[in-house]
């Protein structure tokens, strides 16, 4: 049930062919997949818009 869900996110981080910007560093591009990726406040500082 766990990995369809994650599957789900997946897809729809997917499908939103996000661009990512090497010059704009880690906490931005990571904080463009929402909580897809673990642990995604404690890489950005807050909250993260999805």
């Amino acid at each position: 049930m766990e990995l369809l869900a994650f599957d789900e996110k997946l897809r729809h981080y997917a499908g939103m062919r996000i661009s990512l910007d090497l010059d704009d560093g880690v906490k931005v591009n990571y904080g463009k997949f929402g909580d897809l990726l673990a642990e995604v406040k404690a890489v950005t500082g807050g909250a993260v818009d999805a």
